[in-house]
């Protein structure tokens, strides 16, 4: 860790997700869900739930709401030194030209802790392979990290594993503490509601529609805070 990042502040972040296409069904409920599309940049009306308040509902959403409807494959991250963005999108397009699709996620509701995401039933191991491939071959692009990147990463309690690879990755949940997964609420505490989002989730999402891995996303996030953007997608070309 190192202080390199100072003086940062104002500059975009980078980070690859996955991100369904934008004529899956996939896509449009999640975004539906969250109350935002990132690829077109607004707004949308979440769908009415259940037991839950829609103020409540918009409210248990934000945070998953700014960072778009996606999975993490290399979290967010300032560009090191000597890079940029055009380098980061030919480094896209020839990494993806070489992968073929990871097909039939059959994603389910699931608790991720105290949140609840879309976690894949099938393929954990191909995606697992893909996810630690963008984290290695990508990380020359990341800036070190700064202070304000350290002390974010460990606002929550890390075991020794994961503070290794924070140090090494700039993120600690990647080998094998990674998890794909597509956020769906901010945290919640255990109990009526929690159940009841968890309800409303599951019946929301009973979609009978394949669900592939075929491109990465590129989103960005322009300043601190900023609504995250998906600025590209790069398909898979085997």
């Amino acid at each position: 860790m190192t202080d390199a990042g100072k003086g940062r502040e104002g500059m975009t972040r980078y980070a690859l997700y996955f991100a369904p296409d934008s004529d899956n069904a996939w896509w449009h409920a999640g975004n539906q869900w969250l109350g935002r599309d990132a690829d077109a940049a607004r707004d949308l009306p979440q769908p009415p739930l259940d037991g839950i308040q829609p103020d409540v509902q918009h409210q248990l959403t934000q945070d998953a709401r700014r960072y778009g409807f996606h999975a993490t494959l290399k979290a967010p991250f300032h560009l090191a030194p000597g890079y940029t963005e055009a380098a980061l999108h030919l480094a896209l397009e020839e990494f993806c030209q070489q992968l073929a699709p990871v097909t039939g996620l059959a994603p389910g509701v699931q608790w991720m802790g105290n949140f609840l995401a879309l976690r894949p039933t099938k393929n954990q191991t191909a995606i697992n392979e893909l996810a630690f491939a963008c984290v290695q071959q990508f990380d020359r692009f990341r800036a070190p990290m700064s202070t304000a990147d350290l002390a974010r990463r460990q606002q929550h309690p890390l075991n020794a594993r994961q503070q290794a690879l924070l140090m090494q990755w700039g993120y600690p949940y990647t080998q094998e503490e990674f998890r794909f997964h597509m956020t769906l609420t901010d945290r919640l505490e255990q109990g009526p509601l929690a159940d009841h989002f968890h309800a409303a989730a599951q019946a929301y999402f009973d979609l009978d529609t394949p669900l592939d891995i075929n491109s990465i996303a590129l989103f960005t996030e322009p300043q601190p805070g900023a609504d995250f953007q998906l600025s590209a997608r790069f398909p898979f070309g085997r």
